[in-house]
C-alpha cells in the first residue's frame, strides 16, 4: 500500500510539474535555413501553417518564418493544394509567378521584383535555400509583398495568416509600388533599424589615460562622427547612451538598448597596456550568441564584421576576436552586442594616429553597419 501511495504521488507531483513548466510556444522556436551559398541563418516568427481560401496548408516540414520585419513561406508548398491557380516557374536563380492577368518576377537573394514590367522593391530578400532540419530546398518569399504584387488578398490577425485569391486583379494595385512597400501592416513594411551606440566612460570616468589624452574623449569623437552619419539615413534609428562629456552607469547603457528593443548594441572603446601594446580587437560574450541572436544576426557575426571595419580603418594589428562575457554591458544585453577597441593609448603611434583619425572610425563604423544590413537584407 506504501508503494501504491508514494506512486501516486509521485504521479500527481509529475503532472504539477507539466502544468507549472513553460511551454515555448511554436512563434518562439527557431527555423534554419541554408542558402545555395552555404550559408546558415536562424529565424524566429515560426509559423507551421497558413490557410489559402479558408484551407488550412500545413508547413511543418517547410514552415513560415519571419525575416527583416516580413513573414517568409515556402511559396510552391503554399499554393501547390490551394485551389488558387498560381503558376510557379523556376528557372537558374529566378523564379516566375502567374495569376491572373498578373506575372512577378523574383530573383534570388534579392528584394527587387518584376511586376507586369515594372520594377519594385519588396519588404525582404528572396531565399532559396535548405530548411535544415528536413534538407528541404524551397523558395521562400516574402508574402505579403508577393501577394500583393499579384492582386492576391493578405491578411495578418491573431498570429495567422490567411489569403485568398480574387476574380478581378487589379494592375494598378500590383504595378504601382516603384520602392519599398510601406503597408499598413508593419510586419511586411522595411522597418528602421534600431542601434544603440554607447561612447565608452564620460564625465568623471575619463576611462584609460596616456600620452596626453583621456579614453572619453576618444570614444566620444569617434561616436559623434558616426552619428553625423547616421543623421543623414533614414533607414537607421539610432539612440546613444551619451552625446556630451557625461556618465551613464552601466546598467544605463544595457537597459536603454534592452528598452528600445535595439538590433544591435555597440560599444566603443580605447585599450591601455603596456607602451608596447598595440592592435585592434573586439570583445563579444560566445556564452551569449544564441539567446542574443535577433532576426539571423548573432553577436559573434556583429563583432566580426565590426572588428574587420576597424583594422581596415585604423591599420593596426588584428588582435582579433576576444570573448569577454563578465564585461556589464556585454552581460546584460539582450541583441547582438559587441565592444569595440580600436588601439592602446598607452601606445605612443597608437595614441597620435587615433586622435588625428576619429572622423576615420565613425565613418567607417557606420559603413561596416550599412555593408552588415546589406548582407542580412534589411538595408
Amino acid at each position: 500500500m506504501k508503494v501504491k501511495r508514494i506512486v501516486s504521488i509521485f504521479a500527481v507531483l509529475l503532472l504539477c510539474a507539466c502544468l507549472i513548466t513553460p511551454i515555448s510556444t511554436d512563434a518562439a522556436a527557431k527555423v534554419r535555413v541554408r542558402t545555395v551559398k552555404g550559408v546558415t541563418s536562424s529565424y524566429s516568427g515560426r509559423m507551421k501553417y497558413c490557410y489559402v481560401n479558408g484551407k488550412k496548408i500545413g508547413l511543418t516540414k517547410n514552415p513560415i518564418f519571419k525575416k527583416s520585419g516580413s513573414y517568409m513561406g515556402p511559396v510552391a508548398a503554399i499554393f501547390k493544394n490551394s485551389g488558387l491557380k498560381v503558376k510557379v516557374t523556376t528557372k537558374g536563380n529566378k523564379m516566375t509567378l502567374s495569376y491572373g492577368p498578373n506575372t512577378v518576377v523574383l530573383k534570388a537573394d534579392s528584394r527587387k521584383a518584376v511586376t507586369n514590367g515594372v520594377k519594385s522593391q519588396m519588404g525582404a530578400p528572396v531565399i532559396h535555400g535548405t530548411y535544415t532540419a528536413t534538407g528541404r530546398r524551397r523558395w521562400i518569399v516574402p508574402l505579403k509583398s508577393v501577394c500583393t504584387r499579384l492582386g492576391i488578398n493578405y491578411k495578418l490577425s491573431g498570429g495567422k495568416i490567411r489569403i485568398s485569391g480574387t476574380t478581378k486583379s487589379s494592375a494598378s494595385n500590383t504595378t504601382a509600388p516603384t520602392t519599398e512597400d510601406r503597408g499598413t501592416d508593419t510586419t511586411d513594411s522595411k522597418e528602421k533599424i534600431k542601434i544603440v551606440i554607447d561612447a565608452g566612460h564620460g564625465g568623471s570616468d575619463s576611462g584609460a589615460s596616456g600620452n596626453g589624452m583621456a579614453e572619453k574623449n576618444l570614444t566620444l569623437a569617434i561616436v559623434l562622427a558616426a552619428k553625423r552619419s547616421f543623421d543623414n539615413d533614414s533607414r537607421f534609428q539610432v539612440y546613444y547612451t551619451r552625446t556630451a562629456d557625461t556618465y551613464p552607469s552601466l546598467s544605463q547603457r544595457a537597459n536603454l538598448a534592452n528598452n528600445r528593443d535595439a538590433d544591435m548594441f555597440l560599444c566603443v572603446h580605447i585599450n591601455s597596456a603596456s607602451a608596447s601594446a598595440h592592435g585592434t580587437e573586439t570583445l563579444w560574450s560566445k556564452s551569449r550568441n544564441s539567446v542574443t541572436e535577433k532576426n539571423g544576426l548573432t553577436s559573434k557575426e556583429l563583432a566580426t564584421a565590426m572588428q574587420s571595419a576597424a583594422v581596415a580603418a585604423t591599420g593596426f594589428t588584428n588582435r582579433g576576436l576576444v570573448d569577454r562575457p563578465n564585461l556589464y554591458v556585454l552581460k546584460h544585453t539582450k541583441m547582438p552586442a559587441c565592444l569595440i577597441e580600436y588601439g592602446f593609448i598607452s601606445n605612443k603611434t597608437e595614441a597620435a594616429r587615433m586622435k588625428a583619425n576619429t572622423s576615420v572610425y565613425g565613418k567607417a563604423l557606420y559603413n561596416a553597419v550599412v555593408n552588415l544590413m546589406k548582407k542580412e537584407g534589411r538595408y
